[in-house]
């Protein structure tokens, strides 16, 4: 039998710049979040993402924030088909990507110049952060390599008996961000922020399909034979980067007890440039992801609420909201069902003048319905639980230290195919050392 491209499987993977994006929360860029994720109305160093307009209310001086953070994260899919055992085994398989960033690292930084103007920077990994890497490939493209050798078959009035292949995926995605800003207080207890990141985005990812061999019976009337068949290598080799800009604002009403905070991040337009060596067939199944191509992955707008009320002298609770218009982003797969929106609770306690005990909860609730949901691309709703706390050396230098373990529900998609079940784990430690001068 003649080879034949395997163009239907490898045209999928067009989709990969979003599953390794999809490593880390974008709102945790200071380990101050791990500990409490209700930052949007903090009055903090950290506060150089999360609440901006918020500096103006630190003490004049200089601050500081050196931050890291490690994270671990698996997603999991179960899927049932009923040629799997065509390839051997059984008709239900498990195919795991793991995903590793042991070194996310940040710098905040603010300068409360008076009792009017403050000005701030900082610079963090706001997306991506590491490597993802399914080994034993993924359920979606062995479904369609059988489905290519199976009409192959078909065409030559023969029946498959088996096929086997080799696959592998690896993607890697890092979006650099170095923000600067000033915060102006317009009345004793308002103030107003606006500034500018700048987003390096730096992307590589490596996928091949190998070794497609399979073995058609022909019918009695040709002989009733069993014949070879195969089909070409597809090998993806390619590099991305790019640059966008996101402008920011954000206001912040200090009320005493009670601080309510805002931020708006627009949408960030990033086109990304191709460096690859792709083997020939996937340049012509894959033109845009061709040597010196263009494409676009944008960061959607966000939208942050919070707020933060000291119960006690040395208790406070704090609550945020974020709103992301993911369906406004180019550059990934069309969302059909609705915008993420995330939920945040926390609360602290100075249990002396030293040590600070905090904890909270964040609830993600993505928009995706069926249609949106693919080996590559598939988010689930999750729970965050977080905990940790800090250490006062002195007036001049404070340690945070905190833990983050998400809980994941499952997601079950049925197709012609069979039916795929879809999870992840997370897990995210840090610590970072606030400095003032």
């Amino acid at each position: 039998m003649k080879k034949f491209f395997v163009a239907s499987a490898m045209a999928l993977i067009v989709s990969i710049p979003t599953f390794a994006g999809g490593i880390l929360t974008n709102t945790n860029q200071n380990a101050t979040f791990l500990r409490n994720p209700a930052r949007d109305a903090a009055i903090a160093i950290d506060g150089v993402y999360s609440n901006p307009a918020g500096i103006a209310f630190m003490p004049q001086g200089f601050h500081m924030s050196v931050s890291w953070q490690a994270a671990w994260q698996k997603r999991q899919i179960n899927s049932t088909f009923a040629a799997y055992p065509l390839n051997g085994g059984q008709q239900t398989k498990d195919f795991e990507g793991v995903a590793k960033a042991p070194i996310i690292p940040s710098l905040q930084a603010a300068y409360v110049i008076n009792d009017k103007w403050s000005v701030s920077a900082q610079f963090a990994v706001g997306g991506g952060g590491g490597k993802c890497e399914f080994e034993d490939g993924l359920g979606m493209f062995e479904k369609l390599v059988y489905q290519n050798f199976a009409t192959a078959g078909a065409a030559n009035q023969a029946t498959l008996q088996s096929y086997s292949l080799k696959q592998q995926l690896t993607g890697e995605q890092y979006f650099y961000g170095l923000q600067v800003g000033g915060t102006y207080k317009l009345a004793d207890n308002f103030s107003a922020f606006a500034g500018v990141r700048a987003v390096l985005a730096s992307s590589s990812y490596v996928g091949s399909i190998t070794n497609l061999e399979g073995q058609l019976k022909l019918p009695e009337a040709m002989g009733g034979i069993v014949v070879p068949a195969n089909g070409d290598d597809l090998i993806l080799d390619c590099s991305q980067s790019g640059l966008g800009f996101t402008p920011i604002i954000g206001i912040d009403w200090n009320l005493g007890k009670l601080n309510l905070a805002a931020k708006y991040e627009f949408r960030t337009r990033i086109e990304l440039e191709n460096e690859s060596s792709n083997s020939a067939n996937v340049d012509a199944m894959m033109p845009n992801y061709k040597d010196g191509g263009k494409v676009r992955s944008d960061i959607p707008a966000i939208l942050t609420l919070g707020a933060q009320y000291a119960i006690t002298d040395r208790v406070r609770a704090m609550a945020g909201f974020h709103y992301y218009w993911d369906k406004d982003a180019k550059g990934t797969p069309i969302q059909k069902g609705d915008n993420t929106w995330e939920a945040t609770l926390g609360l602290e306690w100075d249990v002396n003048d030293k040590i600070l005990l905090s904890a909270g909860t964040q609830r993600t609730q993505y928009g995706f319905d069926d249609a949106d949901m693919s080996d590559i691309n598939f988010n689930i709703n999750s729970t965050a639980l977080c905990i940790g706390g800090a250490y006062k050396f002195n007036e001049k230098m404070k340690l945070n230290v905190g833990y983050m373990h998400s809980f994941y529900g499952e997601h079950e998609v049925s197709s012609q195919y069979g039916k795929d079940i879809y999870t992840r784990k997370n897990d995210v430690i840090g610590a970072s050392l606030d400095i003032t001068f």
